[in-house]
C-alpha cells in the first residue's frame, strides 16, 4: 500500500468513524496500521474509536502510542484526557487536558471539557476561570454564555448569572437549559410568577424535558400548594425515573404531605447521587432481618445535623438486642460514647472532598464480626414507617456533666432573665438556602426586649462581624460566651444547649442538638417542613416547636411571634 492508498483508506474511515459508523470505521484503520504501524493518526483514532466501543483501556494504550511518536499534537492529548475522566482518573485527565491546552490555548472544546470534568468532579472554583476564558473565546455563543451562566450559578452569584442568560435568551430563546435555569433563578429571587411563566415556556418548548417539572414542584413546594408539587414532582419522575436528584426531593414532598412509608422508601435514593459517600468494604445491607445476637453497623451520614437526627433510632435497635456499631463524625465521638455506653463508637477518616467522599472500613470489629450495614439516614425507612411509630421516642443524647457545670456558671454571671441560646442562619449560606435565614435585623425587636439574656449560639464564619454590626446598628444586646467554640466542639455546644432555657434556630444542627437533648427548641423556618410529616409538630421530637412561614412572606410575623414567646418565657420564671 503506497502513501497515497494509506491516506485514502484513512479519510474512508474518518469518513465512516464521523458518520458513527465504528464496525465500519475499525477494520480499516487496521488496514492503515497493518501497512504503516506507526501511523500517529490511525493510532490515535483507532484508539478513541475503541473508547467510543466500550474498550477505554484497550484504546488508551492507542492512544498512548499515537502521542509517543506525535508528542505536540493537542488533539492526541485532548481526546487522552476524555479517555481518563471516562475511566475516573480525574488527576491524569485534568493534567492531559492543561498539556492539550499548552498546545493548543484556543482550543474551545478541550476548554469546555477541562471545565466540564472539573465541574462534574466537584472543583466548582477550580472550573470556573475555564468557563470564563471559554466565553471570551466565543463572547456571543448562547453555549459558552449557559456553561458560564451555570458556574456563576454554582458559586452562588445569582444576579451575573441572570444577565448571562438574558444574553443567551436573546440569542437562543429556544435553548431550554437556559430558560429552565433563568426560572430557577426566579425562586431564589421570589419572583415566583416569573418563574412560573419560565418554566412552562421550557414545558412548552420540551415537553418530554423533566427538569421544568421539577422546577415548578419546587415552586408550589413554597407556595404551600402539596397536591399540585406532587403532580409536578410525579411527572418529573415519568420522565426521569433514574435521576436520584428529583427522587431525593420527591421523597421530602411525599414525607410532607404525610406519606411516611413511601417518603422514606423514596429517601433511599440519596444513596445514588454523584456526591453520595462511596463505602467500600461493607458487609452486607440490612433489610429488617431479626438483630438478636447480630452485630450492626450505623454508618454515618455526611451532614453532623443529620448524624445527630438519625441517632434517635440507636436505641431501637438496642432494644432489639443487636449489638450496635457507630460510626460518626469525629466531632461526636465522645458525645455519642457518653450516649451510648453499650456500643463501639468510631469516628471516620473520611477522603475526597464533599463532592466524592469516600470512607473506609478497615477498623471494622472482627470479633464477633459485624453482620450488617446501614446508613443513618436509611433507618427510618425500617424503622419509622407511620407516625405512631414516633411515640415512643426520648431523649437520647446526654451532655456532659462537667461542661454543663461550666456553662451554668458562664450563664450565671449574666444580668437576671431567661437565658435563651439564639442563632439565625446556618454555617453555609447561597442564595437558595438563604431563603430559610434571617439577618439579625430581622430580630431586632427580640434583640431589644428588656429582660432577656440571649446567648449567641451561631457558628461558622462571620457571624462576629454581623453582632458587632448590629450592635452599632440598633444596640442589639447578644451575650457571646468566652472560650466556648460553637463550630468545632460538640461537647460545648451540647452543654450549652443542655444549659439554656430555650433555643431559638433556624433548621439547623441546632435544632436537632435541642431536640436529641429533650429541651425547648422554637425552630423557625419556611413551611412547609418535611420532617413534621404532614402534622403540626415533631413526632419524635416534642420539646420541638415549629415558627414558620411561607417562603414569600416576611419574617417579621415570624420574629413577632418569637418575640412574643420569649416574653411569656420570661414572665413565668
Amino acid at each position: 500500500m503506497t502513501g497515497d492508498d494509506t491516506q485514502v483508506m484513512l479519510h474512508q474511515a474518518l469518513q465512516k468513524h464521523q458518520a458513527g459508523d465504528l464496525t465500519g470505521a475499525a477494520p480499516l484503520y487496521q488496514q492503515v496500521l497493518k501497512a504503516s504501524p506507526q501511523h500517529p493518526d490511525a493510532l490515535h483514532l483507532l484508539g478513541f474509536l475503541l473508547h467510543q466501543a466500550g474498550k477505554s483501556a484497550e484504546g488508551l494504550k492507542l492512544v498512548d502510542a499515537a502521542i509517543a511518536i506525535a508528542p505536540q499534537q493537542a488533539s492526541f492529548r485532548g481526546n487522552r484526557a476524555r479517555i481518563l475522566h471516562h475511566l475516573g482518573k480525574h488527576e491524569n485527565a485534568d493534567a492531559a487536558f492543561r498539556m492539550a491546552l499548552t498546545l493548543d490555548p484556543s482550543d474551545p472544546i478541550a476548554v469546555q471539557d477541562l471545565a466540564a470534568a472539573r465541574r462534574a468532579n466537584g472543583l466548582i472554583v477550580a472550573a470556573a476561570p475555564l468557563f470564563r476564558h471559554l466565553l471570551s473565546l466565543s463572547p456571543a455563543d448562547p453555549a459558552a454564555l449557559l456553561a458560564e451562566a451555570t458556574s456563576r450559578i454554582d458559586l452562588g452569584h445569582h444576579d451575573a448569572a441572570r444577565t448571562l442568560l438574558r444574553k443567551c435568551l436573546v440569542t437562543s430563546p429556544a435553548l431550554i437549559e437556559a430558560t429552565n435555569s433563568y426560572a430557577f433563578l426566579g425562586i431564589t429571587a421570589l419572583t415566583f410568577d416569573e418563574a412560573r411563566r419560565w418554566f412552562r415556556r421550557t414545558i412548552t418548548a420540551q415537553p418530554r424535558y423533566a427538569a421544568p417539572y421539577s422546577g415548578l414542584a419546587e415552586l408550589y413546594y413554597l407556595e404551600g400548594d402539596i397536591d399540585a408539587c406532587l403532580n409536578a414532582s410525579e411527572q418529573a419522575i415519568a420522565l426521569a425515573p433514574n435521576d436520584p436528584q428529583i427522587q431525593v426531593r420527591h421523597s421530602m414532598r411525599l414525607l410532607t404531605a404525610g406519606h411516611i412509608k413511601d417518603g422514606w422508601r423514596n429517601f433511599e435514593w440519596r444513596l445514588k447521587r454523584s456526591d453520595a459517600v462511596r463505602r467500600p468494604g461493607l458487609p452486607p445491607r440490612w433489610q429488617g432481618e431479626p438483630l438478636a445476637g447480630k452485630r450492626i453497623l450505623v454508618c454515618a451520614e455526611e451532614g453532623v445535623g443529620d448524624e445527630i437526627l438519625y441517632a434517635s433510632m440507636i436505641p431501637d435497635l438496642l432494644s432489639a438486642n443487636a449489638s450496635v456499631v457507630i460510626e460518626c463524625a469525629p466531632r461526636l465521638l465522645e458525645v455519642f460514647q457518653r450516649s451510648f455506653p453499650g456500643c463501639v463508637v468510631h469516628a471516620y477518616t473520611r477522603s475526597g472532598d464533599r463532592f466524592r467522599p469516600a470512607h473506609d472500613y478497615n477498623w471494622l470489629p472482627q470479633d464477633p464480626p459485624v453482620n450488617f450495614a446501614i446508613a443513618g439516614g436509611s433507618l427510618p425507612a425500617l424503622l419509622r414507617p407511620d407516625i405512631a411509630s414516633y411515640e415512643h421516642q426520648r431523649p437520647y443524647i446526654s451532655a456532659s456533666p462537667e461542661r454543663v457545670r461550666d456553662m451554668e456558671q458562664k450563664l450565671a454571671a449574666l444580668p437576671p432573665g431567661p437565658r435563651i441560646g439564639f442563632a439565625w442562619r446556618s454555617k453555609d449560606v447561597n442564595p437558595f438556602r438563604d431563603l430559610h435565614y434571617t439577618r439579625l435585623q430581622d430580630w431586632q425587636s427580640l434583640l431589644t426586649e428588656p429582660g432577656l439574656q440571649l446567648v449567641s449560639m451561631q457558628y461558622g464564619s462571620g457571624w462576629e462581624q454581623e453582632i458587632s454590626d448590629a450592635r452599632q446598628e440598633f444596640g442589639a444586646r447578644l451575650h457571646v460566651l468566652e472560650g466556648v467554640d460553637m463550630t468545632n466542639d460538640f461537647e460545648d455546644i451540647f452543654a450549652l444547649a443542655a444549659s439554656v432555657d430555650c433555643l431559638i434556630c433556624p433548621s439547623s444542627t441546632l435544632a436537632w442538638v435541642g431536640g436529641s437533648l429533650g429541651k425547648p427548641v422554637w425552630k423557625f423556618g419556611i413551611d412547609p417542613i418535611f420532617l413534621r410529616l404532614g402534622t403540626e409538630r415533631f413526632p419524635g421530637f416534642p420539646s420541638l416547636k415549629g415558627f414558620l412561614k411561607l417562603a414569600g412572606a416576611p419574617w417579621k410575623q415570624v420574629t413577632n411571634a418569637v418575640t412574643a414567646e420569649a416574653r411569656a418565657l420570661r414572665a413565668s420564671l
